[in-house]
């Protein structure tokens, strides 16, 4: 069991490894869309990280609405081109559920909730010199505050930052299309906020909260709530090669 039907306020953050399964298993939940993009990958292994979150989205939004994963109406269409690649959105019955999907290494990551739009970022910590990444994505204040640390603390704190920034921006459905220079949020071991960017919707009004995704890696989830607290659930969704949905809607993985 990986995890129940959300209470008011909740956030449930499920994870799972692109190994913990067969492709063949996770795919037959799939749509064509999600299954022509899968084959479009050169590379296996970003191909399974979009297969599982594929399979994890269908399967923790199936749990939610008493649904049998196929049957979760994803749409992932892109508002600036007709690739199947943007934010992923619940049609019908699911259009109060909000979703995010984010998957880096071995770690792949779908983030729910019924509080407000959201958007989730996990992103292994760099093991090279991320100076030139700062300079495209940090403002001012940001590289000073990386620059302040010890070199050997500023891939970490690095990551730190880009997540918070990456997770709001995809809470708004912008995600790159804003300049992340444009976002300006907490230094990297302050507890996490957004400071300022350039939508009108005010920055007390996104909620982040830190993950626990593991050694090696940093996540963090955004929550556009206005005034509402969040508290967040953290599953993973066990090993197995396939997966029901409980009479009592929860998800068991055998």
């Amino acid at each position: 069991m990986i995890a129940s039907v959300l209470t008011q306020g909740q956030c449930q953050i499920w994870w799972a490894g692109p190994d913990d399964r067969t492709e063949e298993s996770m795919a037959v939940v799939l749509n064509e869309r999600e299954l022509g993009r899968a084959a479009r990958f050169r590379r296996p292994a970003d191909r399974r990280r979009f297969v599982t979150g594929a399979w994890l989205l269908r399967t923790a939004s199936a749990a939610q609405l008493g649904t049998s994963p196929q049957d979760v109406a994803v749409d992932r269409s892109c508002p600036d081109c007709d690739r199947y690649h943007g934010k992923p959105e619940l049609k019908g019955d699911g259009a109060h559920l909000h979703v995010s999907i984010s998957h880096s290494g071995d770690r792949v990551v779908v983030a729910l909730t019924e509080e407000g739009p959201l958007g989730v970022d996990v992103e292994a910590v760099p093991a090279e010199p991320v100076d030139d990444l700062a300079r495209c994505a940090l403002t001012a204040w940001e590289q000073a505050q990386l620059d302040a640390l010890p070199r050997h603390e500023r891939y970490e704190a690095f990551v730190r930052l880009w997540v918070r920034k990456e997770a709001a921006l995809k809470a708004t459905g912008h995600g790159l299309r804003i300049s992340p220079t444009e976002v300006e949020v907490s230094g990297p071991f302050a507890e996490p906020a957004l400071l300022s960017w350039p939508l009108d919707i005010p920055p007390a009004h996104v909620r982040f909260r830190s993950l626990h995704p593991g050694d090696g890696y940093v996540a963090t989830v955004a929550v556009i709530t206005g005034e509402s607290a969040v508290t967040v659930a953290e599953r993973r969704a066990l090993p197995g090669r396939t997966t029901r949905v409980t009479d009592d809607g929860l998800l068991v993985a055998a």
